[in-house]
């Protein structure tokens, strides 16, 4: 089973209190990536199960195999919205190629759900 999960909303700590020093040590680990007083809220929007998830894996073109192949090495895989503007073209029309469409800006990650 393959779930994708969606930011959805991030919180950045605002502590008007903190020096200015800090504030810019704040801003810049946010910037580049998770930081310090950054949460993400991260919501599960889909689920896709293996028989599906393969018929999607079954293109030929690299990337696809690639990009959406690694969640059976890794068992979680990050796709930002340069990713998705690649990937949306390259898969036939499903509900992934609607959520990749709608990606402009945070990330979608996908996770392989332990068989239960």
């Amino acid at each position: 089973m393959i779930q994708v999960w969606k930011l959805t909303k991030r919180h950045v700590d605002e502590n008007d209190e903190l020096p200015q020093i800090y504030k810019q040590i704040v801003t810049f680990s946010t910037c580049i990536g998770h930081g310090v007083g950054t949460i993400d809220f991260n919501e599960k929007i889909a689920e896709f199960d293996d028989e599906q998830w393969n018929k999607m894996l079954d293109s030929d073109d690299e990337y696809v195999k690639f990009k959406l192949g690694n969640i059976n090495k890794y068992f979680e895989v990050e796709i930002l919205p340069a990713h998705a503007k690649v990937l949306k073209d390259k898969l036939p029309s499903s509900k992934f190629r609607d959520i990749l469409s709608s990606l402009d800006e945070g990330y979608i990650v996908l996770k392989r759900a332990k068989n239960a």
